[in-house]
């Protein structure tokens, strides 16, 4: 079964019925390789904005390109920052502004606004579900060899949680920007997840009404995961050292 996320994120695909049946969802490696919006806030105005890719040779004095734009790999992009407009990614900074707040360092960050909008229509089409994400929290800088590829990194603004980008031969590159129009990579997001436990926290007291039994939910390193869900396994396993 093909599944676009992105689509049903944004509720233009269907995703389940409506149902209080319990529903468990356990996604493992996901949520790194899925769609994330770039924001900052405009230091004039406190505008939360969203990086957009317009092509080298796009005059964008006017307006931001569409959201809907097909991205063509023959181009060469650069990033142009405009009010957000995005549907998805201001529901999502609606419910939760913390998402939005200003770093320290007054950069952007990127938001995992697909993996939130799955949320949503997770807990929209059933409200008495049971979710368990794994994935990674921190992935290491990329491993560029040379002056040139650290300079092609600038080719994006530095953002917190900046993804690292690593094609099938498993070479580094310095940015998502900068990687060869015809190298298949992988682009590989750290999930920030006590940000994730809070906005799921959000949607649960928005709906709360509709939900029939208490929530709780908790953002743990592996290690305490098993520990505490899973110690009779993780016994059994000590004999296999």
């Amino acid at each position: 079964v093909n599944v676009d996320m992105k689509e049903i994120a944004e509720g233009t695909s269907p995703f389940l019925t409506h149902s209080n049946i319990p529903t468990t969802l356990i996604a493992l490696e996901l949520l790194d390789n899925l769609p994330h919006d770039k924001i900052a806030k405009c230091f004039e105005t406190d505008e939360i904005l969203q990086a957009e890719l317009i092509p080298l040779d796009h005059d964008c004095t006017t307006s931001g390109a569409s959201s809907d734009a097909i991205i063509d790999t023959s181009k060469q992009y650069h990033e142009e920052f405009f009010p957000a407009s995005d549907p998805l990614l201001q529901n999502i900074l609606s419910i939760d502004p913390s998402l939005s707040t200003r770093l320290a360092s007054n950069g952007p960050r990127w938001i995992p606004s697909v993996a939130l909008g799955v949320l949503m229509r997770l807990f929209e089409c059933r409200p008495n579900s049971a979710v368990a994400f794994a994935d990674f929290d921190w992935l290491p800088p990329p491993d560029l060899s040379t002056p040139e590829d650290q300079r092609l990194m600038l080719a994006a603004e530095p953002a917190l949680g900046d993804p690292i980008v690593t094609d099938m031969k498993g070479i580094d590159h310095p940015c998502y920007l900068t990687s060869p129009p015809d190298a298949l990579c992988d682009i590989l997001f750290p999930t920030d997840f006590a940000r994730m436990a809070s906005f799921t926290k959000s949607i649960l007291r928005r709906d709360n009404e509709r939900r029939a039994i208490p929530v709780s939910v908790a953002a743990m390193k592996q290690n305490d995961f098993l520990l505490q869900y899973g110690l009779g396994e993780v016994n059994k396993t000590k004999s296999w050292a």
